[in-house]
This record gives structure tokens, sequence and C-alpha cells, in this order.
């Protein structure tokens, strides 16, 4: 049984008895994949092209696909999601949200709404009264004639949209703009800012805040550990150090595990020179110039596997338990859910 983007192999087998199988939970929720269809690009449109990483890893993911990515990967265990579009500036934002509303609904899987920034705040509360759709996913590249640099978190996800988010008690999972990251000090005050005017929004920083290497985390984290109100997905983070951090910082209850998949079908690891991580992989991409000797490139699994190990390791290492796994890899995510779906009831 294989997947359209990977094949299990017995690295991958014994990576998976080895390193995640003895502490893994029966159940699952990633917090963070993107699905979708081909046809929800408008290919009569230019598409922004953002830089090479991760260009060539893996196309369109449709939910049945995902699923099946999820039982290949994870025998044994029930896992479900929450999931988006992939947002290309071409994506068909509505057509897109109305699918995947359909491919959740009646399920334990839940769906975040692609949003465009220019969208009145009626759209935007129709495409949020979708079924099993809890709230929205907003993106530098949706901005109308977006070409690449630094846009603000407001430009993202302007206050008339946070206002319908903010009066309906919706999730946000933001994707941090700017190239610093959590290392500008503009996205830190205009998170303080939008968690002081918009206090029930539930606020997910993707990405532990794009904290792919240390000094992001280490300079962003600190602004942010004092609000509990603030909580992140690991999504894409390989980085022990970086998981480690986060722990400390935030503690296991503000973190949820998160995949960015379709992208970690990708075979490798990751070495980190300063603020610059570099992907180790045996895929034939054209990026990829980094390469090892077969032997070792042999020896590449998952590089979600490499994520969730990196996790777990980190977890287990700073003294906590079984308790606290379960925690980042189910349970916060599904209890903050239901408290949303709980909402969701009345809009």
């Amino acid at each position: 049984m294989n997947h359209p983007y990977f094949e299990y192999n017995d690295v991958d087998r014994r990576f998976f008895e080895e390193r995640l199988e003895p502490w893994l939970p029966e159940r699952l929720f990633d917090a963070h994949r993107h699905v979708q269809l081909p046809e929800h690009l408008d290919e009569s449109q230019p598409a922004y092209e953002r830089g090479a990483f991760p260009a060539g890893i893996a196309g369109p993911e449709s939910v049945e696909m995902a699923r099946l990515g999820y039982a290949i990967m994870f025998p044994g265990r029930n896992v479900e999601m929450l999931a988006f579009g992939s947002p290309q500036s071409n994506v068909r934002a509505e057509a897109n949200n109305a699918w995947v509303s359909s491919q959740f609904e009646g399920t334990l899987s839940c769906g975040l709404a692609l949003n465009r920034p220019d969208w009145e705040p009626e759209t935007l509360l129709r495409e949020l009264r979708r079924p099993a759709i809890i709230g929205a996913k907003p993106y530098e590249r949706l901005i109308a004639d977006f070409e690449g640099g630094d846009a603000s978190v407001f430009d993202l996800m302007p206050h008339h949209q946070l206002e319908v988010l903010d009066e309906l008690g919706a999730w946000l999972t933001l994707h941090l703009p700017r190239k610093e990251r959590l290392a500008d000090r503009n996205n830190l005050l205009e998170i303080a800012e939008l968690r002081a005017r918009y206090p029930n929004v539930v606020l997910v920083i993707a990405h532990l805040g794009r904290s792919y290497a240390g000094r992001y985390a280490r300079e962003g984290f600190p602004a942010l550990a004092e609000d509990p109100g603030i909580l992140f997905d690991n999504s894409a983070v390989l980085n022990p150090a970086v998981h480690a951090l986060a722990l400390d910082r935030f503690g296991p209850e503000r973190i949820m595990w998160a995949s960015d998949q379709p992208i970690f079908y990708m075979r490798g690891r990751r070495r980190w020179e300063g603020d610059r991580y570099i992907n180790l992989t045996s895929g034939d991409y054209a990026w990829n110039t980094d390469r090892q000797p077969p032997e070792i490139e042999a020896t590449y699994t998952l590089s979600l596997y490499e994520a969730m190990a990196a996790c777990a390791d980190t977890i287990f290492a700073l003294g906590y338990g079984a308790a606290e796994v379960e925690a980042v890899f189910h349970g916060n995510a599904r209890a903050k859910i239901a408290e949303v779906l709980a909402r969701k009831e009345a809009w």
C-alpha cells in the first residue's frame, strides 16, 4: 500500500518501530495540514511563485489521500486533522473552502477557511458558517497583487475581518509575515495588538512562529510567554533546541502537534547554520544541491517522522511523560476545537 507522494520502506518501518511506536498515542490530531484538489487552482491566473522549498515535493492532496498517508505512517492509530487549502495566490478560495467543509461535515476533523483580505465581513462570515469550518487561515500570497516582500499581520487579516472572528470566538491560525519572523519587533507588537483588541479570537501561531532556526525562538518567545491565550502549532519544526525552548517558555499545554503535510512526505533531515536551515534530502528536487553520499541518503526516513521524534524526545528529556505527549499530539487541539464547535452552534 503506497501513497502517490511517497513509498513506505524498511527504513521508515524501523524508524517507526524504534522511535515512534513506544510512545505514540492511540489518537493523534494534526493541527495544521493542507488539502486541495487540482481544480481549486485557477490556471488562467498567474500565480505568485515562492522560493525553491517546498517546490516540487508534492502537489495537491485530497482528504482521501491524506487519510491514506496517515494510515500508512501511523498503523493502528486514529488520526484526525484541522486542514485548509494550499494558499497559492491563484487559489479558488471559496470553492476550496466549500469542498473542505463537505469532506469534514459529520467527522471529527475540521477545516479553516482560506480568506482573502479584501473580502467584506459578510463574505468571511458566510465562509465561516460552512459546516465543519471553525476559523480562518490568512496568508500573504492571498493579498491582492502580492509580489513578495514584507507584509503586516493586518494586511493578511485586516481589522474588519478580525472583528468577525472576535464576535464569533473563531479560530485563527496565523503564519507570521516578514522575513525576520519572531525577531521582527513589528510582528510582536502586532500580535500584542491583536490579542488586546480581539481577545475572543483563538489565536494559534503557526510553525512556532516560523522558528525553524534557534535565533527566532530565542528572541521572540519571551515576549509571547506571559500570555496564555497565545497557542502554537509546531508544524515544520525539526530543531530540538526550538522544541525545548518552546516547551520551557510555553509549557506543553499551549503547543499542538502539526504536520504541514503534504510537504513532509519528503525524506531527509535538517542541519542549521545560524539563521539558515538546510534540508538534507534524497529527493530529486531542482533545489536539492546539498547532497550527501548515497549510503547516507539511503538512511533517510520521512521528514515528518524526524520532526515528531524531535518533539517527543524533547518532551521526555525535559521530564514530562505520557500525559504531556498525549496533550501535545492530540488533547490540546481536540479540547480547544471542542470549545469553538460549541460556540459555532450560534454562528
